[in-house]
């Protein structure tokens, strides 16, 4: 019987090295079987192939989006994760185990502080009327 490995539509899990950044060690369809795997290797993370979106990792500190977003980097040192935040301009930086986050980019800052002012004319607007 043929591989199944390229089946339209079935997730492809990867287990990267070098905090999912480095060179694939091992391609599953099983979530549960590439994080095994993934205990194996130090500092490595399982990412979803074609996506490259982080789900499993043994880091301490994740860079997202959002504050409950996707991970895009993991790091085991704060300064890099905070680092790599400035680069990408996201602005969060989280705790793995409890999603704490313990950095924000200032740009994301401005942006929500923009936000929450508009939203607050709105409420005033709304008040008067």
């Amino acid at each position: 019987m043929g591989c199944a490995c390229n089946q339209r539509g079935k997730i492809q899990y990867e287990v990267a090295m070098d905090a999912g950044r480095g060179r694939v060690a091992f391609t599953s369809g099983s979530k549960p079987t590439a994080t095994t795997v993934a205990q194996r290797y130090a500092g490595s993370a399982v990412r979803v192939k074609g996506t490259g979106e982080i789900i499993h990792h043994t880091e301490t500190y994740e860079v997202t989006q959002s504050a409950k977003g996707p991970v895009l980097f993991v790091s085991s040192d704060l300064s890099a994760a905070k680092a790599e935040a400035a680069t990408r301009e996201t602005g969060y930086v989280r705790e793995r185990e409890t999603g704490e986050i313990v950095h924000t980019h200032p740009e994301v800052l401005g942006r929500v502080d923009a936000m929450q002012k508009k939203t607050a004319a709105k409420a005033g607007a709304k008040a008067k009327g």
